[in-house]
């Protein structure tokens, strides 16, 4: 008996450390951003000094989603959630727009100095803020897997299913704002370019077409009901995920070649890059009909099979958000990289704004996924 007793006291102590050592990471976060925010805010560009402090505001952000990614890491079940956890995570999203509000002032300084500056000093600057951009970008990307997975994590959605939906709307109302105000600090940028050239990875990006057209149809051929709904989720889960390991291992290749390449970008791998986040909205569409169907259905479902499926419901609309979130990265890291965006400036920006519309449709449809499965566990519980 008193070993039962200590097994227990030890599991309360260890679940309380893992719960303030989430609330610490977060609050953290914040403040880091704010930090960012404050410094960006502060941060005078002139024609001679351009590079430099963009650099520092880039290794800064880096600094950022280095630390994201190692809080998400540390995040794990169980997980009960509090108001304070929500708060600080509505926290993030705000801050992420803001920095991306701050990043796009800055912008167009350099579009004020333009006739004043260098062509070499005018070229770094660009891709000094393309950077900034892009991980401005990636910061917001890594807080709303991170957001997914405190939600997957916590045992006690039911009770907070109501809070829950409110931190998810304040979640998408800022990641639009961070995604526009992202796409328009990058067309300030371009508008400073001119130049020329084409091509790279194109045969890679027409697998990741295929298969991802594949995954869409297989999808779609899925029909649920009471008997088959747990089962068939459970492998439409499996084959999600499967998808988002050729993205992500994709998308790591990219990285690693930026690292020590510059690339000239073609109108077919703009294009193909469409089309992936066309995929995406594609996902979208069908988990929209699943959610159909478990409305139909849930009042003749076993408790058991439903909640079942509600979990792989959360976890597969989860993965095709980190795959959206995977789709923008590439565009913007093949932005950076590329060294002839000048004649491509304008199917650059459709490119963007194709792409941009296209996720936004798909996350609604996660948004409506997960709240129709929050909804059942609170009506379970």
């Amino acid at each position: 008996m008193k070993t039962m007793m200590k097994l227990i006291a030890l599991f309360i102590l260890t679940f309380s450390a893992v719960h303030a050592d989430l609330k610490t990471d977060l609050t953290n976060l914040n403040q880091s951003m704010v930090e960012l925010n404050s410094t960006i805010t502060d941060t005078k560009l002139t024609a001679d000094s351009i590079c430099a402090p963009l650099i520092a505001l880039n290794q800064q952000a880096k600094d950022i989603v280095a630390a994201l990614s190692a809080a998400n890491e540390n995040i794990t079940a169980p997980l009960t959630l509090d108001n304070e956890t929500l708060v600080l995570t509505e926290e993030l999203f705000v801050n992420v727009a803001a920095l991306s509000n701050a990043s796009s002032v800055l912008s167009t300084e350099i579009a004020l100095l333009q006739t004043a500056t260098s062509a070499l000093t005018l070229k770094d600057g660009i891709t000094a803020m393309l950077q900034l951009s892009s991980d401005i970008g990636e910061m917001a990307d890594r807080i709303g897997e991170m957001a997914d997975k405190i939600l997957i994590m916590s045992d006690n959605i039911g009770l907070m299913a109501d809070r829950i939906l409110e931190t998810q709307v304040i979640q998408n109302q800022n990641i639009a704002l961070t995604q526009n105000t992202i796409l328009t600090t990058q067309t300030n940028i371009l508008t400073l370019v001119s130049v020329v050239e084409s091509a790279s990875y194109d045969l890679t990006l027409e697998s990741l077409i295929t298969d991802g057209n594949s995954l869409v149809a297989k999808m779609s051929l899925v029909a649920l009901n009471p008997w088959n709904m747990s089962s068939e989720l459970q492998d439409v889960k499996e084959d999600v995920n499967a998808y988002l390991v050729q993205v992500q291992a994709f998308q790591t290749i990219l990285n690693s070649d930026s690292l020590q390449s510059t690339m000239t970008v073609n109108a077919e791998s703009l294009n193909a890059l469409v089309n992936l986040s066309l995929i995406m909205t594609s996902l979208g569409t069908v988990i929209d009909s699943y959610g159909i169907a478990i409305e139909a259905s849930k009042n003749i479902t076993r408790e058991a099979t439903l909640l079942d499926a509600m979990n792989s419901m959360l976890i597969l609309s989860a993965d095709i958000g980190k795959m959206s979130n995977s789709i923008l990265e590439m565009a913007d890291q093949i932005l950076v990289m590329s060294d002839n965006i000048g004649m491509q400036a304008d199917q650059i920006l459709l490119t963007q704004q194709l792409q941009n519309t296209n996720i936004a449709a798909t996350q609604t449809s996660i948004l409506a996924a997960q709240q129709l499965a929050l909804g059942i566990i609170a009506a379970s519980n």
